[in-house]
């Protein structure tokens, strides 16, 4: 049994992360752990840095998620930045910047970095691509989640159940995590 400590608050998150980690032989430990965020444009180098400070703060291997969303005619914003977005913008504010634009793509970015103490981060990436509606609709989720028709969809990810939202999300990122650690066990 490999076991690393998944460095979250959310619960949803853990329970995701069990469901697609089925099948092989990891147990995740949840810990509640503020990580330092680096300003940086690329969602990647965010979720390895707060990873490292994980992994040596706690001595032990650790799993960190970091989640970003790209809106292509914005030139990516707000990226890794849309955890602040959801605060501090209303969907409507970001569909009025959008006014008028004919590419709608848009994509969310998520992250699985893992590491270990005195060791190089490693991630694991998967896209749930989609587009952008031209209205704010459902309650299911956050401001962003109203606006974000992923793709196969006719409506935003927040008016979707949780038993349908959790089948938006790819969990390439998790197997490929998974096949990496037992690849790399010593035990």
């Amino acid at each position: 049994m490999i076991t690393a400590t998944f460095i979250t608050g959310n619960q949803k998150k853990v329970l995701s992360a069990q469901e697609a980690l089925k099948g092989f032989d990891i147990k995740l430990e949840q810990e509640k752990l503020e990580t330092p965020e680096i300003q940086d444009k690329d969602i990647k180098k965010v979720a390895e840095y707060s990873a490292r400070f994980a992994a040596e703060k706690l001595n032990k291997p650790v799993v960190k998620v970091d989640v970003g969303f790209e809106i292509e005619a914005l030139n990516g914003f707000p990226g890794p930045f849309s955890k602040y977005i959801n605060e501090w913008l209303k969907p409507e504010k970001i569909l009025s910047m959008l006014e008028g634009e004919k590419n709608r793509k848009a994509k969310f970015i998520d992250v699985v970095a893992y590491c270990e103490p005195g060791k190089d981060p490693v991630s694991f990436t998967t896209e749930t691509k989609g587009e952008i509606d031209t209205k704010a609709q459902g309650e299911n989720g956050w401001g962003i989640d109203q606006i974000f028709i992923p793709d196969g969809y006719k409506s935003p990810l927040a008016t979707l159940e949780n038993k349908d939202r959790v089948k938006v999300w790819g969990k390439d990122h998790w197997v490929n995590f998974a096949r990496f650690v037992s690849g790399n066990s010593n035990g």
